[in-house]
C-alpha cells in the first residue's frame, strides 16, 4: 500500500459538468427545516423570555466607544454589501448563468418569505434598538434587514456546494459578520437572528433539492492528476458512477483494474445524517463510534481491511490513499473480480452451496478476529463460482462486542435469503455456524437490527424475516425467543405519546378552567341548541347521499343513512374511522356489490370529502379576511383579504415556475395523474357517466361538511360569539385540518384543544371558547352515539351488514 502526499482536487476543464440532484442536500434539508421548527416553536411559546435577551446584548454594546462602534457598523456594512456582488461575479465566470439564478433565484425567495415575517417576529420578540446609534453611513444604521440577512444566508447556502473552500469560507463569512453587526446594533433580537438563519439555509437547501446543481465530485481528469502528483499513476479512469451500491471510479493501473473512492464533506454530511437518523429509531448494540471525517474514513478502511487480509479473509485490497486538503481523501484498491457477481444481481440458481459456506466462512474469519462487518448487504457479498470476495468495510469495527456480530449473522442470513430463498439460507446457516453463535443471533433477527439498506430490502417479500427467526428456532429446537429491545422510537410509539399528550392537556386544562367554563356555560341561550342538532342529523344524511352515489346500483337513501348513523357509532370508539369504514365496505357487499368495488367506492367517499374540505378551505379563508391563526378583528369580514389572495396566487405561481424548471419532477406529476385518472375511470367509468351519482357524491359531502360548520358555528352563537360566519367557518376548518393528524378515535382532545386555541386567537375569552367547543362536540360528536347504536342494532337485526 502506498500513501502519497497530499494533492489537491481543483476541479479541471475537462471533468464532467452534469446537473444533477445530490442526496446530501436532501439531508441538510430536513436538518435545517428540523431547525427552522425549533425554532418557531420556541418564538411562539416563549416570547417574553427571549425578548429580554436582545437587552442584554444593547447593555454590552452600549459601553464600546461610539467611534468605534461606528467603525464596526461601517466597516461590516460595507463587508456585506460587497461581498455578495463579488460571489455573483465569481459565480458567472466560474460556473454556468444557470447555478448564477439558482443562488439569486434562492435569495430572492429567502428575503421575501422574511420580509413577510418581519413583522409577526418583531411582534413576538421585539428587539430593543440603541438609540444613540450613529447614522452618518452611507447606509441606514438598521441595515442589513433581516430580509437581506435570510437572502444573503440563502445564497450563500445555495453556492456553498459549488464553490471552492475558500470563496465559501469567505461567503459565510460575510453570513457571520452580518449576524454580529444585527447583534451588536439590536436590530433584530437573537431568537429571530437564529430563525432568519434557520430560514434562510432551509431555503438554500430546498433549492438545491428542487433543481438540482452542477456537478460536485471531481471527475477523472482530476482525481488522475492529483493521483499523479502524489506519486500513484493511473492509466485509465472513468467518471464515478455507482455500482454495486457504492460510489467509485473504475479504471486500470497497469494491466490491474482498481476502483477509485473518493470521500468528500458531502460524504460526511450524509454518513452523519443517516448515524443520528439511526440513533433516533435505533439503539446501536456497539457503544464504538466511527468518525465521519474523510481522512480519518480513509484511514479506518484502509486498517480494517489491512486487519481483514491478515485474518485470512478475502477482501479487496488497498494499494494507495491520498488524503487532499482537510476535508476530502482519496483511496484507491484493487478492483473486486470482475468475473464476480453481487447476490443483488444473482437468482437461487446463481448462486451455489458451496459459495453459500463460503459466505458464512468469510464472516466467521472476520468474527475469529473480533471484527464485525457491520455491512452485509446484496452488494457487498460479491459471488465468483464457488467463492465469495466481502466488499464494504468501511463502517467495520475491529474490537467488536459479541451482540454486533449477532446482527453480522442476522443480516448476512437476510440478504442470502433474499437470493436463494428462506430455506436455503436457513440450511447453509445451519451447514456452517455453530449452534451456540446461532442461538445467541435469534434475537437480533429482526428488522430493527438491520442496517438501513438491509433492512429496506427486507420489507418484500412480506413475513422475511419472520419467517427466517421462526425456520431457525425449529432447525436449532428451541422455543421461540424474546426479541431484543433495539426501537427508540417508532410509529406506534410516537402515535400512543401524541395522543397522550393531547389527551392529557386536553383534561388538565379542562379541570383547571372547570369553574370559569361552568359559569360560562350557565349563560347558554337554548334557542341555538335546537338549530345545531338538527344541522347534525342533516350531516349524517349527506353522508349517506355520498355513499349513494359512490357504486352505480341504486341504494335506497333510508337505508344508507341508517347504516351512516351506525357507522358514527363505532367510529367513537376506533382510530381512524376503521370501524365505520368496515361497517360500509360490508353494507356494500351485502347488497351485491363486489368486495374490491365496494372497498374502493369507500375510498372514493374519502377522496370526494377531501376534495370539497380543499375547496372549502380555499373558500372560507378567502371569504373571511383574516389569518386564523393571527389577530382577529371582530368586526371583520365581507370580502377575500388580498394578502391572501397574493399569497394563494404566488403558491400556484412558484408550483407552476418548478414545474417548468424541473423535467423530472414534471415527468413524475403528470405520470401519476394521468395513472390516477386511469385508474379512476377503470374502477369507475360507468359512474363518471351518470352525473346524478356524482351529484349525491359530491353534493353529500358538500352537504355534511356545511352541516358541521353550521352547528359549529350555532353552539358558538349560543354563548354570544359574535364573530362573522366565514371567519368562524375558516378556524373551524383550520382546528379540523390539524386535528385530524392525531389518531385518537374521533379525534378526541385534539379537536378539543384546536378549536379552543383557533377560538382565543381569535379574541374570544378562554371560558367562553371552552363552553362553545364544549357544546358542539356535545351536539356533533356524542349526541349522535344514541341513535347510532340504535341503528346499528338495527342494521343487524335486519341483515344490511
Amino acid at each position: 500500500m502506498t500513501t502519497t502526499d497530499a494533492p489537491t482536487t481543483a476541479l479541471l476543464e475537462s471533468d464532467r459538468r452534469d446537473w444533477q440532484r445530490h442526496s446530501v442536500d436532501g439531508a441538510r434539508l430536513i436538518v435545517r427545516l428540523c431547525l427552522l421548527g425549533l425554532v418557531l416553536f420556541l418564538t411562539a411559546v416563549l416570547p417574553s423570555a427571549l425578548t429580554n435577551a436582545s437587552a442584554d446584548v444593547v447593555s454590552f454594546f452600549a459601553r464600546m466607544p461610539e467611534p468605534l462602534r461606528y467603525a464596526l457598523v461601517g466597516l461590516a456594512q460595507l463587508t456585506i454589501l460587497v461581498v455578495p456582488i463579488v460571489i455573483v461575479g465569481w459565480l458567472l465566470v466560474r460556473r454556468t448563468r444557470a447555478a448564477t439564478l439558482l443562488v439569486i433565484g434562492a435569495a430572492v425567495v429567502g428575503g421575501t418569505i422574511m420580509l413577510l415575517l418581519t413583522d409577526w417576529l418583531e411582534r413576538a420578540a421585539p428587539p430593543t434598538a440603541i438609540t444613540d446609534l450613529p447614522s452618518g453611513s452611507f447606509v441606514s444604521a438598521s441595515f442589513p434587514s433581516a430580509a437581506y440577512l435570510a437572502a444573503l444566508v440563502a445564497g450563500a447556502s445555495a453556492a456553498s456546494p459549488m464553490m471552492t473552500t475558500r470563496w465559501r469560507r469567505i461567503a459565510w463569512s460575510a453570513v457571520w459578520v452580518t449576524v454580529l453587526v444585527r447583534l451588536t446594533t439590536a436590530t433584530q433580537a437573537p431568537v429571530n437572528l437564529f430563525l432568519t438563519l434557520a430560514l434562510g439555509s432551509a431555503i438554500g437547501s430546498a433549492a438545491l433539492v428542487i433543481f438540482g446543481s452542477p456537478q460536485r465530485r471531481p471527475g477523472a481528469a482530476t482525481l488522475r492528476a492529483a493521483l499523479a502528483a502524489g506519486g500513484f499513476h493511473i492509466d485509465e479512469l472513468g467518471d464515478e458512477s455507482v455500482d454495486r451500491g457504492a460510489r467509485s471510479y473504475h479504471g486500470r493501473a497497469g494491466t490491474d483494474a482498481v476502483d477509485v473512492v473518493y470521500l468528500d464533506r458531502d460524504d460526511r454530511d450524509v454518513e452523519l445524517f443517516a448515524r443520528v437518523v439511526r440513533s433516533i429509531r435505533v439503539r446501536d448494540v456497539d457503544e464504538q463510534r466511527i468518525s465521519v471525517r474523510p481522512r480519518i474514513r480513509a484511514a479506518q478502511l484502509t486498517q480494517s481491511i489491512m486487519m481483514a487480509q491478515r485474518a485470512g479473509a478475502r477482501v479487496q485490497e488497498v494499494l494507495a490513499v491520498a488524503p487532499t486538503g482537510t476535508d476530502s481523501s482519496i483511496i484507491v484498491m484493487g478492483a473486486a473480480s470482475t468475473a464476480g457477481t453481487t447476490l443483488r444481481q444473482l437468482t437461487d440458481d446463481g448462486v451455489s452451496d458451496a459459495a453459500l459456506d463460503d459466505a458464512w466462512r468469510q464472516l466467521g474469519l472476520l468474527h475469529r478476529a473480533c471484527m464485525a462487518h457491520r455491512s452485509l448487504t446484496r452488494d457487498n457479498v460479491v459471488v465468483e463460482d464457488d467463492l465469495v470476495t466481502l466488499l464494504g468495510l468501511d463502517t467495520a469495527l475491529l474490537a467488536s462486542s459479541a451482540e454486533s456480530r449477532d446482527v453480522d449473522r442476522a443480516e448476512l442470513l437476510v440478504s442470502t435469503a433474499l437470493t436463494v430463498g428462506v430455506d436455503r439460507a436457513l440450511d447453509a446457516a445451519v451447514r456452517s455456524v455453530a449452534a451456540d453463535d446461532l442461538e445467541s443471533t435469534l434475537p437480533f433477527v429482526q428488522r430493527p437490527a438491520l442496517p438501513a439498506r438491509t433492512r429496506e430490502d427486507a420489507k418484500k417479500p412480506k413475513h422475511l424475516v419472520d419467517d427466517l427467526r421462526s425456520g431457525l428456532e425449529g432447525r436449532l429446537g428451541v422455543e421461540q425467543v424474546e426479541l431484543a429491545e433495539l426501537e427508540r422510537v417508532s410509529f406506534g410509539k410516537i402515535v400512543t405519546w401524541v395522543g397522550f399528550a393531547v389527551l392529557a392537556f386536553f383534561v388538565l386544562t379542562l379541570v383547571t378552567n372547570w369553574s370559569a367554563i361552568s359559569d360560562a356555560m350557565a349563560g347558554i341561550d337554548w334557542v341555538w341548541v335546537i338549530p345545531a342538532v338538527i344541522a347534525t342529523l342533516v350531516g349524517t344524511v349527506g353522508g349517506a347521499m355520498s355513499l349513494a352515489g359512490s357504486v352505480v346500483r341504486p341504494i335506497p337513501l333510508g337505508d344508507a343513512t341508517v347504516v351512516m348513523f351506525g357507522q358514527s357509532f363505532l367510529n367513537r370508539f376506533t382510530p381512524m374511522n376503521a370501524g365505520g369504514m368496515a361497517m360500509r365496505i360490508r353494507y356494500l357487499q351485502k347488497g351485491g356489490t363486489d368486495v374490491a368495488v365496494s372497498t374502493a367506492a369507500v375510498g372514493l367517499t374519502s377522496l370526494a370529502s377531501g376534495v370539497v374540505q380543499v375547496a372549502f378551505i380555499v373558500f372560507f379563508f378567502l371569504w373571511s379576511s383574516t389569518d386564523p391563526t393571527g389577530d382577529v378583528d371582530s368586526g371583520g369580514g365581507g370580502g377575500p383579504d388580498l394578502t391572501l389572495v397574493f399569497v394563494f396566487v404566488g403558491a400556484i405561481l412558484v408550483a407552476a415556475i418548478v414545474l417548468a424548471l424541473t423535467p423530472k419532477f414534471r415527468r413524475w406529476l403528470v405520470a401519476l395523474v394521468k395513472s390516477t385518472i386511469e385508474k379512476v375511470r377503470h374502477d369507475f367509468g360507468e359512474l363518471l357517466r351518470m352525473p346524478s351519482k356524482l351529484s349525491l357524491l359530491f353534493g353529500g359531502q358538500v352537504i355534511a361538511k356545511m352541516s358541521t360548520i353550521l352547528a359549529f358555528v350555532w353552539a358558538c352563537r349560543a354563548f354570544g360569539i359574535d364573530l362573522p360566519f366565514a371567519e368562524l367557518g375558516a378556524l373551524y376548518l383550520a382546528a379540523n385540518t390539524v386535528a385530524s393528524t392525531v389518531p385518537t378515535p374521533g379525534g378526541v382532545g385534539a379537536i378539543e384543544a384546536a378549536l379552543v386555541f383557533v377560538l382565543t386567537r381569535a379574541g374570544v375569552p378562554d371560558a367562553e371558547a371552552w363552553a362553545a367547543t364544549l357544546l358542539f362536540r356535545l351536539i356533533n360528536y356524542w349526541l349522535p352515539t344514541i341513535p347510532g347504536y340504535i341503528a346499528l342494532r338495527y342494521s343487524e337485526r335486519h341483515e344490511l351488514v
